[in-house]
């Protein structure tokens, strides 16, 4: 029994010795502004809330908060805290002589400015808003979020281990983050976004986006004007863009829908897909899986250990993969395709036609071409397939080790005729057909 009352009394003396007393001072004060003045907001430690008025003054409002083991001590450190004020300025001056020990102590402003005056505000550790303001604007912050919406005017942010959210704001927008996420909805000026650790989303952008990241997911949707992203261990998604598109990354994926200009796409060890891009496509990558869909002119793909997927092209096309397999379908213009240890598959192509190919099958599909087109095919360790229109005229030569030459065509023969090599005309000849294997058969079919 003793022991169990020994306990509850050391519980209850714990108790008591961590309980806290808090104390609150609030300011007011009214500071004469004219419009197109700027002014000026200094703080620490306590949260900041901006917002406008038409009239020609500041109204300062700020709750100073104090916590100690006492009320007496709480009330003393709330004493010493003071807030600054001049004619175009409001600052919180901290002593420098706090025993900090078992205290606590912040200022948290609400503040009304005249909605034409330019704003520089700081902040550390507290969260900043500033709604309505129709004037140029910075803001530097640290350790807290950071929230502006319905402005007017070039807006610059600064901040650290916080989001940022900008929402409609008539004018330039400068972002700079580290370890916090980047929202911007309906900006009518120039984006430029340079974030570290944390996620970017862009929602109506009505002129260009530059964005700069790393270890972070960015997505663009409706930019109006030229986009520029690079990003690091992160994917990106644009979609719905009014002009070109170049994006630079490594670690992560790409995907790209509905762009009205062109699209320059890098990436590494990650996957490509394009889909719907009015103007040229140009892929570069690295051990990455290219798709695409639906490009307005033509598509130069570079990839390696990654297959290629192409699809609807309207001009030329030419691909260049490494231990990779390419599948082109649709393509308006030339054709290049070449590749190594992977298959090679074209169907539908209306232009000429040049594959080198090593260590893989090549099958090509011309008929759909309205002429006769060039054709080159080049590959080992595997066979070749190729379909030619019927009504067309083509010189052959075809040739191969360790494999048979067959047509399904008609054609006249010249030279001499063996299992391993052909020579001979289509019709009456005029584009070259020209099929060179080794260990694989060729086939020529309608």
């Amino acid at each position: 029994m003793r022991r169990r009352i020994n306990l509850i009394l050391i519980c209850c003396c714990a108790v008591t010795a961590f309980a806290r007393e808090d104390y609150r001072r609030d300011f007011r004060k009214t500071i004469p502004l004219g419009g197109g003045r700027n002014f000026r907001i200094d703080n620490s430690l306590g949260n900041v809330t901006v917002r406008t008025h038409n009239r020609g003054e500041v109204e300062v409002q700020a709750t100073i908060r104090c916590s100690a083991n006492t009320s007496t001590e709480a009330k003393n450190i709330c004493d010493q805290i003071q807030i600054l004020t001049d004619s175009n300025s409001v600052r919180t001056q901290y002593p420098n002589h706090f025993n900090t020990r078992n205290i606590s102590y912040g200022v948290d402003y609400e503040i009304a400015v005249p909605e034409t005056s330019p704003l520089e505000l700081r902040n550390r550790f507290g969260s900043v808003a500033v709604t309505g303001l129709h004037a140029p604007a910075t803001l530097f912050n640290n350790n807290g979020p950071v929230y502006y919406s319905g402005g007017r005017g070039r807006l610059q942010v600064e901040n650290s281990f916080g989001n940022v959210e900008v929402r409609s704001n008539d004018g330039d927008l400068n972002i700079r983050n580290n370890n916090g996420a980047v929202t911007t909805v309906d900006i009518t000026g120039t984006l430029e976004v340079t974030d570290r650790f944390g996620n970017i989303r862009v929602t109506n952008a009505s002129r260009g986006v530059t964005i700069r990241s790393n270890n972070g997911q960015i997505e663009v949707n409706n930019a109006g004007g030229v986009t520029n992203i690079s990003n690091s261990f992160g994917g990106v998604v644009v979609l719905d863009a009014k002009s070109d598109v170049t994006v630079q990354n490594s670690n992560g994926e790409i995907r790209v829908e509905g762009v009205t200009g062109a699209a320059d796409l890098h990436t590494t060890f990650n996957r490509v897909s394009a889909s719907r891009i009015g103007k040229g496509l140009t892929v570069r990558a690295q051990n990455a899986t290219i798709t695409g869909d639906t490009v307005g002119e033509g598509a130069i793909v570079e990839t390696t250990f990654g297959g290629v997927d192409l699809r609807g092209v309207k001009q030329g096309a030419r691909i260049t993969a490494g231990n990779s397999s390419i599948r082109l379908s649709g393509v308006g213009g030339e054709v290049f395709a070449k590749t190594s240890f992977n298959g090679i598959t074209i169907s539908d192509a209306a232009g000429p036609v040049t594959v080198e190919n090593q260590n893989g099958s090549v099958t090509v599909d011309t008929r759909s071409a309205q002429k006769c087109q060039p054709v080159s095919l080049q590959t080992s360790f595997g066979p070749i397939k190729v379909s030619v229109p019927g009504a067309a005229g083509y010189n052959v030569t075809a040739r191969t080790s360790f494999g048979r030459i067959h047509s399904a065509v008609d054609m006249t023969m010249s030279g001499d005729i063996g299992r391993d090599e052909l020579r001979g005309k289509i019709g009456a000849g005029g584009c070259e057909l020209r099929l060179m294997n080794q260990n694989g058969n060729i086939d020529i079919v309608k």
